[in-house]
């Protein structure tokens, strides 16, 4: 049955909105929902779960299956994972709200059974009429894959669950629910039943195996031919042959093979490739040269390149077809057969001898900065060695000469305290007693902890330092009333929170006090680490300069806070309800009142968290409350400036994602500049048109001077197509002069620039990054998330200063790898982002003069144009929410022509004069980290 138009009257108690679910488990939930009257707009709805706040989403995966049905959009689609809490065997109400408030009904596409409340934590649903077979059809088993569909025919809505046997073996368990809409199409019932998956290669040996699949509990499992225990033969060979032609450079035909065993599993290089034209051999090579490029992406021996040189004097002036297969019997490579032109005689003396003169003018450059280089020592310090590096930093920070105070105020460090390890909390108390600022009161509020040794111990303390002043309070009232109480205790001019069984520097009052009298900030926070049992330092937190935008992704600032009395008093007390985060959500509403300009980041180690065994520090791990505390803390801080947006904790942890909720919708130009290269430029503007759900925006492709056919036919097709047109500018390449004349020709509100060689997925891409900028007036650009083909970051921020001008952050993590402190998953500002894919306002954009033509004709152009933004005062924001691919190669710009590094140097010494101060202290990467190596990773020798 493949009817998904269920009457739309039974499924319509959130006006308009049609929803369906397609599976039901413990511990996720698979369905499908769309807005009749706006058909291409994904809906945005919650999830309650025993009428508590669980989960907030948008229906936006792409779902062929319903397009195929008839429906007008194909991004309806939603995936819920249940929290662990839910997951306890135990039945659960299951409720969907719309973004009015107004509950969703839903309905089952088997069924049609239509309800606004469902169960989880029970058993599958089954037809009872129903024969209980699994039905299964392999289509392919080659290329060392297994290739089919499988669905259950009694668990409605439920995907198979498959074993697979070779040889008598099980090999694994998988489940069959990747999207087949031609199997929808033939009468079955569901879309999502899909399989593919790869054999071991321990059984890929080019022997004849016997292949079963069977049903993961047990039940029948019929074929689609009626046998009741599908099997099949099949050989997988062991080796495989891949590679392929990238074309002509520098005079040489160049590309890589790679010999894949799958036995052993190495991919290896090495192998000989011969060279034919018209089939006559004309040369051969071996594919033995470094390729860093295809090693990043393939995780294969680099040793795997090959250049073919033909003979000058054979080839000038003509153009051959020339074929490259592997030797002896190895299949032809992908790009072969390669059309090469070659250029006269005289042009090739010619530019030998302009090469010539221009190599030995960069050679000698090249090698002068070498030897600068090498005059430097080499970075011995890592996050990895990180303890021998704390313990040099500690001695270096204790010999720095003192600070002379002319006033002297009293700080009030305030620490609540239930049930700590006593060894810990002496230890604690001794790191204040200890401090070499002594103008300074302990305030100890114990939260009734009812330990009679606590108590003597905390009275001990007391009668050997005039200055602890403890308070025994009689009921409990948790961390946040406690702390009230210690702040309504205290009488200092500063405040410092300090956790019971944590450790302060010795200096750590006299730096934070010593900044706060020299900047004039009232709030302060520095950096910190953590220490064990054994005493070992690890996970330093390096943070960033004051950075609104993390804050409302995590705690980033955490200890040691150091606000100024008044203030603290003006933003009020500690909220018992936001207990778990409640040092978040004060310092969120400090932030309220705090001038940006009277925040300030206090750049060194002056605060150890406690990491014991049964700690958050030492698991990781985030309590469910905490995490719920959080987003509401986060919530109540948007909802106080005025601005709409959900929070929800995307990893079930303390950092979260912000969904700006933004009503209107400002003309956007998408500028997207080329030459040649029509089909990448095709594909580009194809897939913004196809998945773009945003109203108002318009494509400008800007034709740097093509001359094929092929541009000109795509010129043509331009012009018949409804919101995108062609500007056609024709002299040398230069990149931000391309922009300039294309934003001179719009009169659009937003300005996104996109390379050709980028590809939008998202249906909300340019959505979230414009309410990304519209949340805030002071957001000047936002910058996207970018990944190579293969799933690794290309992109995720710029970080200044590293390697000479700038790099790229978490360039090669995974692409839901969290990176440092979880800053390649969390929004946050930054110095600078690429302009491959960057959101600019264009007030904002002309008010510093756009990019610079007349100086940066191709690099550094975005980094310059993000500086001169904020040195405007307008903020640079980057998200991790809109996330593109990017088909740049990961190796580029290693191998670049003698003429490229002419300009490359030239435009890098630009920058370095211009924006020098910059570049060396990019206050949101810790001065800690190496500029030479390793992002956030290596470290300078401490200071």
């Amino acid at each position: 049955m493949n009817d998904l138009s269920i009457d739309l009257a039974t499924t319509r108690l959130a006006p308009d909105i049609v929803g369906f679910i397609d599976r039901l488990q413990p511990d996720l939930v698979v369905g499908w929902m769309h807005d009749t009257t706006a058909p291409g707009r994904p809906v945005s709805f919650t999830v309650l779960i025993d009428d508590l706040h669980a989960h907030y989403d948008v229906a936006s995966i792409f779902r062929a299956d319903v397009l195929a049905s008839g429906h007008a959009a194909a991004h309806v689609g939603f995936a819920i994972d249940i929290p662990k809490a839910f997951q306890d065997g135990h039945p659960h109400s299951l409720t969907f709200l719309n973004s009015d408030g107004s509950e969703l009904v839903l309905c089952d596409p088997i069924t049609r059974i239509a309800s606004h409340s469902w169960m989880i934590g029970m058993a599958v649903r089954r037809d009872p009429e129903a024969s209980g077979c699994v039905i299964v059809t392999v289509d392919s088993l080659s290329d060392g894959r297994i290739t089919g569909w499988a669905y259950d025919e009694a668990a409605l809505g439920g995907s198979a669950r498959l074993t697979l046997v070779i040889d008598g073996e099980v090999a694994f368990a998988f489940t069959a629910d990747e999207a087949r809409v031609d199997v929808l199409n033939a009468g079955h019932p569901h879309a999502l039943v899909g399989f593919t998956q790869r054999i071991p290669g321990r059984f890929c040996d080019d022997r004849a195996h016997d292949i079963a699949l069977q049903a993961t509990d047990g039940g029948i499992l019929r074929a689609a031919n009626g046998q009741t225990s599908p099997a099949w033969s099949a050989s997988f060979p062991s080796v495989a042959i891949t590679g392929q032609v990238d074309g002509l450079h520098d005079g040489a035909i160049r590309g890589w093979v790679l010999r894949h065993d799958h036995l052993a599993d190495r991919r290896t290089g090495g192998l000989p490739v011969l060279v034919t034209h018209r089939g006559q051999p004309i040369g051969h090579v071996i594919a033995n040269q470094f390729r860093a490029d295809v090693a990043e992406t393939h995780g294969c021996d680099p040793n795997c390149g090959f250049a073919f040189v033909p003979a000058t004097e054979l080839v000038a002036g003509r153009a051959l077809e020339l074929r490259f297969r592997v030797l002896p019997d190895g299949p032809e490579l992908k790009g072969s057969p390669y059309l090469a032109h070659f250029p006269a005689l005289d042009a090739y003396r010619q530019v030998r001898e302009m090469l010539t003169a221009a190599d030995a003018v960069f050679t000698q450059m090249w090698a002068l900065r070498a030897q600068l280089k090498a005059m430097l020592p080499a970075e011995q310090h890592s996050l990895a060695t990180y303890d021998g590096w704390a313990r040099r930093y500690q001695r270096a920070l204790a010999a720095r000469p003192g600070t002379v105070f002319i006033d002297m105020p009293l700080i009030s460090v305030i620490c609540p305290s239930f049930r700590p390890r006593l060894a810990d909390f002496r230890a604690a108390v001794q790191s204040v007693m200890a401090q070499s600022y002594r103008n300074w009161e302990l305030l100890i509020v114990d939260d009734c902890s009812q330990r009679p040794e606590l108590d003597a111990l905390i009275t001990e303390l007391a009668t050997a330092d005039m200055r602890i002043r403890p308070q025994f309070l009689t009921e409990n009232t948790g961390i946040s009333g406690a702390t009230n109480t210690a702040i309504e205790l205290a009488r200092g001019d500063f405040v410092a929170f300090f956790d019971h069984d944590d450790l302060m520097a010795p200096r750590a009052l006299e730096f934070m006090l010593e900044a706060a009298q020299r900047t004039g900030a009232k709030l302060l926070y520095c950096d910190e680490d953590k220490i064990d049992d054994a005493g070992v330092y690890s996970e330093a937190n390096f943070k960033p300069d004051w950075n609104y935008r993390l804050l409302l992704t995590q705690n980033y600032v955490c200890h040691l806070l150091f606000v100024s009395a008044s203030q603290l008093r003006a933003a009020g007390r500690l909220r018992r309800h936001c207990d778990g985060a409640q040092d978040h959500d004060l310092i969120l509403r400090l932030s309220e009142i705090t001038p940006p300009g009277m925040i300030h980041h206090v750049a060194d180690l002056l605060y150890h968290w406690r990491k014991t065994p049964t700690s958050t520090a030492a698991s990781g791990k985030s309590k469910s409350y905490a995490v719920q505390a959080g987003i509401t803390a986060v919530s109540e801080h948007l909802q106080r400036r005025g601005v709409a947006g959900r929070v929800s904790s995307p990893f079930e942890a303390t950092f979260y994602a912000v969904r700006w909720i933004v009503e209107a919708s400002p003309r956007v130009v998408i500028i997207i500049p080329f030459r040649e290269h029509i089909a990448l430029t095709r594909a580009c503007v194809q897939a913004i048109r196809d998945v773009t759900v945003y109203p108002n925006y318009e494509i400008v492709l800007v034709d740097n001077w093509s001359v094929s056919a092929e541009s000109d036919a795509f010129s043509a097709e331009i012009a018949a197509m409804c919101g995108v047109r062609m500007v056609r500018v024709e002299r040398a390449f230069n990149y931000s002069e391309l922009n300039n004349i294309a934003v001179a020709q719009s009169s659009s509100e937003m300005l996104l620039f996109l390379n050709n060689d980028v590809f939008v997925h998202q249906s909300d891409w340019l959505e979230q990054m414009v309410g990304e900028a519209l949340a805030d007036p002071a957001v000047g650009i936002v910058g996207a998330k970018l990944l190579y083909p293969d799933g690794l970051v290309q992109h995720a921020g710029v970080v200044l200063g590293v390697g000479g001008v700038a790099d790229h952050a978490h360039r090669g993590l995974s692409a839901h790898d969290p990176g440092y402190m979880a800053r390649a998953v969390c929004a946050q500002d930054l110095s600078a982002v690429t302009a491959a894919c960057m959101l600019c306002r264009r007030h904002v954009f002309d008010e510093v003069g756009g990019f610079d033509a007349a100086n940066l004709h191709v690099a550094f152009n975005d980094v310059d144009l993000c500086l001169k933004i904020g040195q405007a005062g307008y903020r640079v924001v980057w998200t991790p929410d809109v996330v593109a691919e990017h088909r740049e190669s990961l190796s580029r710009g290693s191998d670049f022509r003698p003429e490229h590094q002419a300009r490359f140097f030239a435009e890098n010494q630009f920058m370095e004069h211009k924006w020098g101060q910059a570049l060396a202290q990019d206050r949101h990467y810790s001065r800690f980290f190496s500029r030479r190596s390793g992002l956030f990773r290596d470290l300078v020798e401490p200071d």
